[in-house]
């Protein structure tokens, strides 16, 4: 078996804007603040894209989906992941685990966690994820995704 690590890190400034959403790993959540993004803006897919991609060496998102591209003004990030899994499956690879943690002064994720999990599951099908989230402990209006993941062949 051969095993590869990826890992992956996204962050978007935030602007406050009442009854906005934020996606996060597909899942959408309401609040008082809106993802400055070309794209939806789902920070979560873009980290785990990357993972994926930095682990296959094959570049990052920004190659692929570019953020001076008029076509991908409000892409569903969901096409950009599923882009990288694409060539997981492609080069005889599986995902085997994800970790990720969600930075955000703002948005308290709570129980969302786990809803961002489930909505990580269907998309990446597989369980193994973990979703942690902390805080900057200071005023700060960015959110901010790592993640590390493991894919085998």
């Amino acid at each position: 078996m051969i095993y590869l690590i990826g890992q992956g890190s996204d962050s978007h400034e935030l602007t406050e804007m009442r009854g906005a959403t934020v996606r996060l790993g597909g899942f959408s959540i309401k609040t008082n603040w809106r993802v400055i993004s070309h794209s939806d803006g789902d920070i979560v897919l873009h980290t785990i894209a990357n993972a994926i991609l930095g682990a296959l060496q094959l570049g990052d998102i920004g190659k692929y989906f570019k953020d001076t591209d008029y076509k991908n003004k409000g892409i569903n990030s969901i096409h950009i992941v599923k882009y990288a899994i694409d060539q997981l499956k492609k080069l005889h690879f599986k995902l085997v685990n994800v970790d990720l943690t969600i930075t955000c002064e703002n948005i308290l994720l709570g129980d969302n966690k786990e809803r961002i999990k489930d909505s990580l599951v269907k998309i990446l099908k597989t369980k193994l994820i973990n979703v942690k989230a902390t805080r900057y402990e200071h005023p700060s209006n960015f959110i901010k995704c790592d993640a590390v993941i493991l894919i085998c062949k």
